[in-house]
């Protein structure tokens, strides 16, 4: 069995996982976040990270293994970083996942404490961090249609 075999298998459960990663996000910012910001304290977006953080995080590493397998199919690996061409949008998501894991790191090893102290700077470094998180996550979406329709 070829991996082109198991194509749309892979692109079934890259969407899928996908859809967990930026979805807990889209959550995230629309309900405990908001709390978050309303009662200036960080108990709704911290309870919401203990349940999801872990779930989430597996689902982003499946999609972005099952995304690495997609790319390969789709363009040779020499073409990934052709940025502004439709196979340079591969290394554009590498970039973003990149900026993505330094960002989500630095998060969980310094704002996670800062958020379990509580106070007004946790408030403020949740919500920094928490939109800047959901933006780039909301990049890969984006790139993936536009890798799609070869934009």
């Amino acid at each position: 069995m070829d991996l082109w075999s198991i194509y749309p298998i892979l692109v079934l459960v890259h969407v899928l996982a996908a859809t967990m990663w930026v979805g807990a996000h889209l959550i995230l910012v629309t309900g405990p976040l908001i709390k978050t910001i309303k009662f200036n304290d960080v108990k709704p977006t911290l309870e919401f990270y203990r349940a999801f953080s872990w779930p989430a995080t597996i689902a982003l590493i499946v999609a972005a293994l099952a995304g690495i397998l997609i790319a390969y199919l789709r363009y040779p690996p020499s073409s990934w970083f052709d940025f502004g061409e439709p196979s340079g949008r591969i290394g554009e998501k590498i970039v973003l996942f990149a900026a993505l894991l330094i960002v989500s790191a630095y998060a969980h090893i310094k704002v996670v404490p800062v958020m379990r102290a509580g106070g007004e700077r946790a408030v403020r470094l949740t919500v920094i961090y928490a939109i800047i998180a959901t933006l780039l996550s909301l990049g890969f979406p984006v790139l993936g249609i536009m890798i799609r329709f070869g934009w």
